[in-house]
């Protein structure tokens, strides 16, 4: 009798969303240390901020669709695997969170040079390999645009922590 390849059992999205609040808040700490002496901080604080975009991600389509996520750590892919109101959700999260972020408006002051990608389609396909392309830091990077990681993460996490079935699983931001 042939073997019948079942499909993998729907994980729970309160422990997946819990486990992305605590990426993000480890995050939050990092971005803290990197402001001091500790800027070398800012690079594991990268490969944080991938773990909870990707598990929002996945946490967000367990909400939509009731099955398994994609095993996919392209943050693009997973993104287009959501259901249409969830990623519009998304989109304005963010560029309401682009528009009221101080640092983003004044930048062509602070630094002339940085490039300011504030556009959700292009921040998300400049970081949708943050883990793979990010984790090794003294090798060779490649190029492209800049992206904003902890801008998706926030706007990624606003609307995941708006859905009443995660109602009370996260604490309040400082």
């Amino acid at each position: 009798m042939p073997k019948v390849k079942l499909p993998k059992p729907t994980p729970d999205y309160r422990k997946m969303y819990q486990l992305a609040e605590h990426y993000s808040e480890a995050s939050r700490l990092l971005d803290e240390q990197a402001k001091g002496e500790e800027w070398g901080c800012s690079a594991p604080q990268l490969l944080v901020d991938s773990f909870a975009v990707e598990l929002y991600l996945k946490c967000l389509f367990v909400l939509d669709t009731n099955i398994a996520p994609l095993q996919e750590h392209d943050w693009e892919k997973l993104f287009d695997a959501l259901a249409p109101h969830t990623k519009t959700a998304i989109s304005d999260a963010f560029e309401r969170i682009v528009g009221s972020d101080p640092v983003l408006s004044h930048l062509d002051v602070i630094n002339p040079e940085a490039l300011k990608v504030t556009d959700f389609k292009r921040s998300l396909t400049a970081a949708k390999n943050t883990f793979y392309k990010r984790r090794y830091l003294f090798e060779s990077q490649s190029t492209g645009e800049w992206f904003y990681a902890h801008l998706l993460r926030e706007a990624i996490r606003t609307v995941t922590s708006m859905d009443i079935r995660l109602a009370g699983l996260s604490k309040p931001r400082a």
